[in-house]
């Protein structure tokens, strides 16, 4: 298996977790009577959008007010004017509870039609290549003083013979190459005078014509070349326009796009929102007000005030003779109450004259909710979130005479998780970031990495017996950026995916409770991969001078444990420990972190965390020569210890989504 194909996989499979755990859209709203499950999913999906962002926004902040007050009487107190305002805004026609700009649609590379920034590049220089094909370069007209502007070359003067013979690479018969060195003791005769003469002639006759060709030559090519450059120069200002008004049409029409597909999306989620709000109206309206009644002697009577079913009861009005006088009173709806004189009337005084039995019903509804059968039950099987801790120390030294340097240093560490579950299946995704960089004086050659790790947890168990998981888990864990033995940094020891490690483990884990976890695997395969053998040596991490990785079988036990010190202060631990198959003894991995936690406020904590491995592929040198005056490497106990105080923030998600009952 290479890592190539191993690393998008894994973020394929999380992705596609996410996505099959999230419920988007509400489920199709029952005609019958609502459940309290139903409510419920509609206080968490409101929730979810009238919560302040930067994406997510409403035209009519007065309307996004009475739907925070309709969640909060759903979950706290009751508040009947919200609902009458709510109808009247229900009945304007496109009424809208939020919207969203086109710029913040996050898919946009699903929407069909649209064109991503690299396609219209792409468009662009299409364009620009058919231009420079299609173009007849002869045919661009050219200015009337181009000639006359035309950067001259340098000429030859007239009589410079050195420079023609130089520059023009003219090449003189040897009879004419020294006419004017002859003696005058060669000229004996006027025969002899004139054959100097002619040859003198000849050669300046030969050289004029050659300075003239030269400068003709050169005052051709400069005006070929400004000629050239200026028909290449209207043609690149004439595709820079094309490509210009194509790239501004091809925006414009992605802002059409999207802004269709933007709308579509907020019609739907203002139809959800519509939903839920309304499925929140019914139960505000379905909720009972008790009161009670009572005369000026005799016990209280409690009368139930609803909408959806009526309920009467009797109560006995006296007067000072103790005359009786039986009255029913009746709950109308929500808001009405009736009173009507019973038939049944008693007078002490005097004698019954006619008696009608009457049955009344007796209601007597719970006293914080109307118990409804429920038809979808609620399950959360996937939990989300993670925590990011930032933390700075900065110290500046000027004319300190106590001595020391200024210093800066910087760690994040980044934690998130997706972990699904269901009585008989576990699957947990885990993925932890850290970086970390310390800077001594102001030079920036001074900077060093103290801390760097990518590291990507999958572990999928299905129920075995009792706490105990049929498991099986790949391990991945590599780096960012280049280490150094500092302080020398020109040759790097480690960059990112040399090394890299992976492990591939089958076994049983046993997990009690939440906080703590044994995985136990017999069936174990840890991998080494090193990406750039050119720069870095594969040796030091086991790997043989002639490949690029190498694995290895093994037995493998993770322990991981959490203990809440005090309430405020956490304390936890994971222990790694991989023996190999071949030599079980003698090839161990021992890898142990320990972190300890501690809240300062609500937004910064104090951190400590030791760091402990050892790995018998990983060596170092000892300073020591071998027989043959080979330095001798071995595998060393590495620790790291880091402390700091910083920003801290926490998320915790859970997928909420329906179950139909039987």
């Amino acid at each position: 298996m290479h890592l190539k194909n191993f690393i998008p996989g894994l973020f394929i499979l999380l992705s596609l977790s996410t996505f099959a755990g999230t419920n988007f859209l509400p489920q199709k709203k029952e005609k019958t009577n609502l459940s309290v499950d139903s409510v419920q999913l509609g206080i968490d999906y409101l929730k979810k959008y009238i919560q302040p962002s930067g994406m997510w926004f409403s035209e009519d902040p007065e309307i996004m007010r009475l739907v925070k007050g309709l969640v909060q009487f759903a979950e706290n107190e009751r508040i009947d004017s919200i609902l009458v305002r709510l109808e009247r805004f229900q009945e304007k026609k496109d009424a809208r509870y939020i919207s969203r700009l086109p710029k913040y649609v996050n898919d946009s590379l699903i929407v069909p039609g649209y064109l991503p920034y690299p396609n219209i590049l792409e468009k662009m220089k299409r364009l620009d290549r058919e231009i420079w094909n299609g173009v007849d370069m002869n045919s661009i007209p050219l200015p009337v003083n181009l000639t006359r502007n035309a950067v001259k070359g340098e000429a030859i003067a007239p009589g410079d013979e050195k420079a023609i013979l130089e520059r023009t690479g003219i090449v003189l018969p040897d009879s004419l190459m020294n006419v004017h060195a002859i003696p005058d003791s060669l000229i004996h005769s006027a025969n002899d005078f004139n054959r100097i003469r002619n040859r003198d002639q000849l050669r300046s006759s030969l050289l004029e014509q050659a300075r003239v060709n030269y400068n003709n030559n050169i005052q051709k090519a400069n005006l070929d070349s400004a000629i050239t450059r200026y028909r290449k120069y209207a043609v690149r200002v004439f595709s820079d326009s094309l490509q210009n008004n194509l790239r501004d049409s091809l925006k414009f029409r992605n802002h059409q796009i999207l802004a269709k597909y933007n709308d579509s999306i907020v019609r739907s989620v203002n139809d959800s929102i519509n939903r839920f709000v309304q499925t929140l109206q019914q139960y505000a309206h379905n909720d009972s007000v008790s009161i009670w009644v009572q005369s000026l002697s005799g016990k209280p009577s409690q009368v139930w005030l609803r909408n959806n079913k009526r309920s009467a009861n009797r109560i006995y009005i006296k007067n000072q003779q103790n005359d009786s006088l039986a009255v029913r009173i009746m709950n109308l709806d929500k808001h009405s109450l009736g009173i009507a004189i019973d038939d049944d009337v008693t007078f002490t005084r005097l004698g019954q004259r006619q008696h009608r039995d009457f049955v009344f019903e007796k209601f007597a509804p719970e006293q914080k909710l109307t118990k409804i059968n429920k038809k979808y039950q609620i399950v959360t099987p996937w939990d989300m979130g993670g925590h990011g801790t930032f933390g700075f120390t900065q110290t500046y030294l000027n004319n300190w005479k106590a001595g020391g340097r200024s210093a800066f240093s910087f760690l994040s560490v980044l934690k998130g998780y997706a972990n699904y579950s269901n009585p008989k299946l576990k699957w947990e995704n885990t993925a932890e970031l850290r970086n970390g960089w310390v800077r001594q004086g102001g030079d920036l050659n001074q900077t060093q990495k103290n801390d760097d790790k990518l590291e990507l947890i999958t572990r999928l168990g299905v129920s075995a017996f009792k706490k105990w998981y049929y498991s099986s888990e790949i391990d991945f864990i590599t780096q960012f950026f280049n280490g150094y033995n500092y302080p020398n940094k020109d040759k790097p020891i480690s960059s990112y995916m040399s090394p890299a490690k992976t492990l591939f483990k089958l076994g049983l884990d046993y997990k009690p409770n939440k906080n703590f976890s044994l995985f136990l695997s017999p069936i174990t395969a840890k991998y080494v991969f090193v990406r750039d053998t050119a720069l870095i040596d594969q040796t030091k991490f086991g790997v043989p001078e002639d490949k690029r990785s190498f694995w290895e079988p093994g037995f493998n036990a993770d322990l991981r444990y959490k203990l809440d010190i005090t309430p405020r202060i956490s304390y936890e631990t994971k222990y790694k420990m991989f023996f190999n198959y071949q030599q079980p003894f003698k090839r161990v991995d021992i890898n142990w972190e320990n972190t300890v936690v501690a809240p300062l406020t609500d937004r910064i904590n104090m951190s400590f965390m030791l760091y402990m491995l050892y790995d018998d592929n990983v060596t170092f040198p000892t300073g020591k020569l071998d027989s043959e005056g080979v330095e001798i490497f071995k595998p060393k106990w590495q620790t790291r210890e880091l402390m700091t105080i910083g920003f801290s923030y926490k998320i915790n998600k859970r997928i909420y989504k329906q179950r139909r009952l039987n």
